[in-house]
């Protein structure tokens, strides 16, 4: 669709909006049969498009009805005046434009100074066609479907799903960073920690397998006396 296609105010979701193009058609002449009209289908049958979809004849009056079996985009005022157009090369006394959706503002204000063209959105077609059975082989999922879920955010429910995935996966992750840091750090008291606790037991030995243990070479003791000088017997 192009951009210039306005979207409907009112979306319809109903048996009707859920027809096929030809079946949408094929309900409208069935109408008009009903009240009494002979209706030819026109663009099933001919070759060439004569720019309307069916020719209504009762007596002395005869209409074309053009069937926009539109439902997200407004029937814009352009197919008012193809549908003009088409009038006096017809035959016609008049002109119908019908659809399952919207016209827009344009198109109305076209029609409306044109008292041979009548516009039928879809609430009046609903009203004239009145309950439509669901189309062949349609079946609206169950009550307890997935489908009918309410979505308080707005997002589809797969999204909600893959969200609360990716925040369990954050949670798993964090869990599992502590239990390595306490392992580690487990080790680390297994392995230095309990030794350093144990060297002074040992004396100096014990200090020194220490640090050999450890890769580093031992510091001198803290406030270590120095040696005595020959000769002097430590006197002061």
């Amino acid at each position: 669709m192009s951009a210039a296609f306005k979207p409907v105010r009112h979306l319809y979701e109903d048996a009707l909006a859920r027809l096929s193009w030809l079946e949408f058609q094929q309900r409208i002449a069935a109408h008009f049969e009903g009240l009494g009209y002979f209706v030819e289908c026109t663009r099933a049958g001919d070759p060439v498009e004569r720019g309307f979809d069916l020719v209504l004849s009762r007596g002395d009056e005869t209409l074309v009805a053009t069937c926009k079996h539109w439902t997200a985009f407004q029937v814009p005022h352009d197919d008012v005046h193809r549908l003009i157009g088409q009038l006096p090369t017809s035959g016609a006394t008049g002109a119908l434009l019908i659809t399952s959706g919207e016209f827009t503002r344009s198109a109305i204000d076209a029609a409306a100074r044109f008292r041979h063209v009548r516009l039928v959105d879809g609430r009046a077609l609903r009203a004239l066609l009145g309950p439509i059975e669901e189309p062949h082989g349609f079946r609206l999922p169950p009550p307890d479907s997935p489908i009918w879920a309410p979505v308080s955010s707005g997002r589809p429910v797969h999204r909600q799903a893959t969200s609360r995935g990716a925040s369990r996966a954050v949670a798993i992750a964090a869990v599992a960073a502590v239990l390595v840091m306490a392992l580690a750090m487990l080790t680390l008291y297994t392995w230095y920690i309990r030794d350093i606790h144990v060297a002074p037991s040992g004396g100096m030995a014990g200090a020194r397998a220490v640090y050999t243990h450890a890769g580093v070479a031992p510091a001198p003791p803290p406030f270590a006396q120095p040696p005595h000088p020959p000769g002097t017997g430590g006197a002061p």
